[in-house]
């Protein structure tokens, strides 16, 4: 019995892969196509094509792909649009599964682009080669330390959050993203021009992928069958959260897409936000609230968030009036805390009695700086009336706590994080954070610059969870 396997399997587990147009200049972006695999050591054979130098970062360099010996699971193609017919016909020559093409020029520049595109697609469908592209920089898979780029990456964020995207605006970003954002990987997937696998494949795929646990979609068109989409994203979201960014909402939008991959914009954007919430999807309206939202979903889920009662400490108590605006403005009420959570907080409190929701966590610190996080994170845990906590990271302007003292001050919040979703915020953006906030996400404890951005992710996973459940 004949075995159909996923093109998409092939793309993100190649076994081999030639790199046509490779280049060891390191001057030019395209020799990072090859150098990234080498440096992450890419867990398959590689193959430099390139006639015009016999080796490549060590590695013997082919005139074609017809030279080269044995079979190929995927080419990438980094030649300029005119010659990548030419490569495509070696393609089908040499019997290629998956063909990823990085180039531009094609359907984005117009008319005669186009009609390049539509042979290129024709020959492909004809000889049954799958594509990603052109116009992509595609794709990432963690586990193999696979990364096709233009930039020097050196190391990779292995997680369970996979990506789909319309766009290689991640590029520049993905040391960002793996770094400081700390969003964990698993795969990722830049769709480009949208020649032939398009986000009904990748969406599909991905639904069905064990390592896979949230999804993030960045769409500025729809190229594959609209009901089917749906019906996955509707399908999928009962057991990963999804977030969808879509670009093309105004006509200045919809024409800088067309611009960009040549994608046609079709349907009105409110029936689009209504279909996607029928679908049981958040959606994102910017690239800030698209990152942040799928790190609230990587960090916390599995946890949920079934009701929207939130427990707030701030560092002080101008802040948490700010606060509480921020958060009935996305859907939480403040948490009616229980006489014993009352008790304990005032226990750590100043000599005068202060709101136990939102916590002056400020004012409270100068009395008893250690036991206040603990008291305060203890009581919320412990309460039935508080269903998340979200609370203001201390500056630590004034002291310098050894990695010991630091990891005894915040095991209170990652004793909460096990039982309910808790997010932090930041006082300012300063170096200073780096150690705590290496010891927070470690912990799978979300944390954002600011105390909107730690509300509205909040606010997705409620959201999410309301949708989940309905």
């Amino acid at each position: 019995m004949i075995v159909k396997i996923n093109p998409l399997e092939i793309l993100f587990n190649p076994k081999s892969i030639a790199v046509v147009g490779a280049s060891g200049n390191s001057s030019t972006p395209t020799s990072n196509l090859l150098a990234n695999l080498v440096r992450l050591k890419f867990q398959g054979r590689l193959y430099p094509v390139n006639p015009n130098v016999p080796e490549i970062d060590g590695m013997k360099a082919y005139p074609s792909l017809k030279n080269i010996e044995g079979a190929i699971d995927m080419v990438v193609s980094s030649v300029p649009a005119p010659a990548t017919l030419d490569v495509i016909k070696d393609c089908v020559e040499k019997g290629v599964k998956v063909v990823v093409i990085v180039s531009g020029g094609f359907s984005e520049v117009g008319r005669d682009g186009r009609r390049a595109q539509e042979e290129i697609a024709l020959l492909l469908k004809r000889a049954g080669i799958r594509a990603i592209g052109p116009n992509c920089l595609s794709p990432i898979n963690t586990s193999n330390n696979l990364v096709i780029g233009f930039d020097p990456h050196e190391k990779l964020n292995k997680g369970s959050t996979s990506l789909i995207l319309q766009s290689g605006f991640y590029e520049p970003r993905l040391e960002w993203i793996f770094w400081d954002l700390n969003l964990g990987v698993s795969k990722l997937i830049d769709l480009g021009n949208k020649m032939d696998i398009n986000e009904v494949d990748a969406l599909e795929y991905l639904a069905s992928d064990p390592t896979t646990r949230v999804i993030a979609i960045h769409l500025e068109s729809i190229a594959g069958e609209s009901k089917r989409f749906f019906d996955l994203l509707k399908e999928t979201s009962k057991e990963k959260p999804i977030v969808v960014l879509k670009s093309g909402r105004t006509e200045a939008g919809v024409a800088a897409v067309s611009s960009h991959t040549g994608a046609i914009v079709k349907g009105n954007p409110i029936v689009f936000d209504s279909a996607l919430a029928q679908a049981g999807v958040i959606r994102a309206y910017t690239l800030e609230e698209f990152f942040d939202f799928a790190k609230v979903f990587e960090f916390l889920t599995p946890l949920k968030l079934p009701g929207n009662r939130i427990a707030l400490a701030c560092l002080s108590g101008g802040e948490g009036a700010i606060v509480t605006d921020m958060c009935q403005e996305r859907g939480f009420s403040l948490a009616q805390v229980n006489s014993e959570t009352y008790v304990k907080l005032q226990e750590v409190g100043p000599p005068w009695n202060i709101p136990a929701n939102p916590f002056d966590i400020g004012v409270s610190g100068q009395f008893h700086p250690m036991e206040v996080y603990q008291a305060f994170f203890e009581a919320m845990t412990e309460d039935a009336n508080v269903d998340c906590i979200a609370v203001q990271l201390p500056t630590f302007r004034n002291v310098s706590l050894p990695d010991s003292i630091l990891r005894v001050f915040l095991e209170p919040i990652f004793k909460a994080r096990s039982k309910k979703p808790v997010a932090v915020w930041l006082m300012e953006e300063s170096q200073r954070y780096r150690t705590p906030i290496q010891f927070l996400e470690a912990n799978r404890i979300p944390v954002y610059p600011t105390a909107d951005r730690a509300i509205k992710a909040l606010s997705a996973l409620y959201r999410y969870t309301s949708m989940s459940t309905e």
